[in-house]
């Protein structure tokens, strides 16, 4: 279990964006891993949107690996940026099973042992991710450099490239470093919109043009 999350989001128009930024992690003195997961998150929220409306995520992902599956439940509080780094408070746990039907029941089980708000759940939107992750590892620090490849789903379709840059561990402040070194040499910009708030945004057009 974790109870932080914190990260820098960058916008990717394109593969080749993600391409120069490996280009430019490859000039840094770090180790790397590659993984590539495929993700599908399910969103829940109560009929009345109480979580919505406290900015909040309340999510169920389905992790597939190496041909094994597994998934957890991840819960995600209202967000504060400054200077392009996100940090909120996260909350995630295995659920430790492989099938869906019982990753459910646990999940609704464990969601409102939570958060007292989260009954009554129902799935809103979900985003499929082709993910690949660098486990990087550096003098003082490690952190997960992710490349999105997504397709969400609320009600309309809209696909998203993304970059995501995860302190795990050390010292914030040389993460907070190589973050700007590594955005400054790859031309990154900060991200405009999460995966979440682009779901979320697609949901409240729909609204709007019933």
């Amino acid at each position: 279990m974790s109870d932080k999350e914190t990260e820098y989001k960058w916008q990717i128009a394109s593969q080749a964006d993600f391409e120069g930024i490996k280009e430019a992690l490859s000039s840094f003195d770090c180790s790397c891993a590659l993984s590539a997961p495929n993700l599908l998150d399910t969103y829940f929220d109560t009929p009345d949107s109480a979580l919505s409306a406290e900015k909040s995520a309340l999510r169920l992902r389905r992790i597939k690996l190496a041909g094994r599956t597994r998934y957890e439940l991840t819960f995600k509080s209202a967000s504060s940026i400054v200077d392009g780094l996100a940090q909120r408070r996260e909350i995630s746990l295995p659920l430790n099973c492989a099938d869906r039907k019982e990753a459910l029941k646990k999940f609704r089980a464990e969601a409102a042992a939570l958060n007292p708000k989260a009954v009554n759940l129902k799935p809103i939107f979900s985003i499929e991710n082709k993910r690949r992750v660098w486990y990087i590892r550096a003098k003082d620090f490690e952190a997960e450099l992710s490349f999105d490849d997504c397709l969400i789903k609320a009600r309309r379709r809209q696909r998203m490239l993304e970059a995501e840059f995860e302190f795990k561990n050390g010292k914030m402040s040389s993460f907070k470093a190589f973050a700007a070194r590594l955005a400054e040499r790859a031309g990154l910009k900060a991200a405009v919109k999460s995966k979440v708030a682009t779901a979320r945004g697609l949901l409240a057009e729909d609204k709007i043009n019933v």
